[in-house]
């Protein structure tokens, strides 16, 4: 009850804060960068890393400090971002990797077993292991950055994330020390709500944190269940994950810096040939296309939570998810660029 009667005050105090700061037009949308159209052409707060944040202080006497530490530094990077005071991608990535490698040294973060042999007999020295979890953890934070283009996009995503491991946690199926997970839903549906409305972004503070928080409580979750396929935890973030990587080859290949943002990601494809396909409006292409998105990843969530022990079936959806990701992104990229 407690939690509910904080989480609702907090959502007042944001939509008042967040007034305010369009009053006085700071910490809002309209930066001029390109990927901004796709989401909407009025100024909306940036303060969705902000409202995250105390919501996780609720639940401070039950995580440790260092959680909260560092987290506050992730948050305060991204409004950093989001104020364009460090525009140089490289810089923020650099800042980004001293972050989480003392964080992942402190805590003594570790990933023992991969089920992937070679890789494992690597991760015995202990620090490629930490080098390794910096690597993984750096992957979910910038994807979750990359993906969070669309209204509901990112916040839906990791919704789904805490609605499938609160809904193995209350089935038996996997054990837990977090009632994180179960709380977060709440939190995001909020989140969710706000950022269909238009009353709230997540900006750069909220999917680094984002990113942050949920690779953080993976990894976790993980050394609590050593009998579950470690491909199943790479599976629920497969989507930010793969974002990454492939933004990274993409630009390579097409001679493009990977530190520079552009308009060709996914989500973004996939919104233009809605919009275009359908004639709609931008907000509705935008929730459309986003919703779209996250219903697929429901899909083979439920799929994969049914096989959490069995890596065969883990790594054939994960092979699949790779296949369709590519074959639509192609098909939607010449699609957009084809002369007409």
């Amino acid at each position: 009850m407690f939690f509910f009667i904080y989480l609702i005050s907090l959502t007042i105090l944001i939509i008042l804060f967040n007034k305010y700061l369009l009053k006085v037009n700071y910490l809002i949308s309209e930066t001029g960068d390109s990927h901004q159209k796709f989401a909407s052409k009025i100024k909306i707060p940036l303060t969705g890393g902000i409202f995250l944040f105390f919501c996780c202080l609720y639940f401070f006497d039950q995580l440790y400090i260092q959680f909260f530490l560092f987290s506050s530094i992730i948050l305060i990077l991204g409004i950093i971002s989001d104020l364009k005071l460090i525009q140089s991608a490289k810089k923020r990535l650099i800042i980004q990797l001293l972050i989480v490698l003392f964080f992942v040294i402190l805590n003594d973060i570790e990933i023992i077993d991969t089920r992937i042999y070679l890789l494992d007999q690597i991760l015995t020295n202990m620090y490629l292991n930490y080098l390794f979890v910096c690597f993984c953890m750096l992957i979910v934070i910038n994807g979750s950055n990359f993906f969070d283009g669309l209204n509901t996009l990112n916040v839906g995503y990791y919704f789904l994330i805490s609605f499938i491991v609160t809904y193995l946690q209350i089935n038996n199926l996997i054990l837990t020390q977090e009632i994180f997970f179960q709380y977060f839903i709440f939190i995001l549906l909020i989140l969710y709500v706000l950022n269909f409305l238009n009353k709230i972004f997540l900006g750069d503070s909220g999917s680094y944190l984002l990113g942050f928080i949920f690779s953080v409580l993976l990894i976790k979750l993980y050394e609590l269940n050593g009998n579950i396929s470690p491909f199943f935890i790479i599976l629920l973030l497969w989507y930010p994950s793969f974002e990454t990587l492939f933004s990274m080859i993409r630009k390579n290949i097409l001679s493009r810096s990977p530190m520079k943002p552009d308009s060709n990601h996914l989500h973004q494809l996939i919104y233009y040939f809605i919009k275009k396909k359908y004639s709609l409006n931008v907000l509705t292409a935008n929730l459309l296309t986003a919703n779209t998105i996250n219903i697929y990843n429901m899909i083979v969530f439920l799929i994969a939570s049914n096989f959490l022990n069995n890596t065969q079936v883990q790594i054939i959806l994960i092979l699949l998810n790779l296949i369709v990701y590519t074959v639509i992104y192609f098909k939607l990229f010449i699609y957009r660029y084809k002369k007409i």
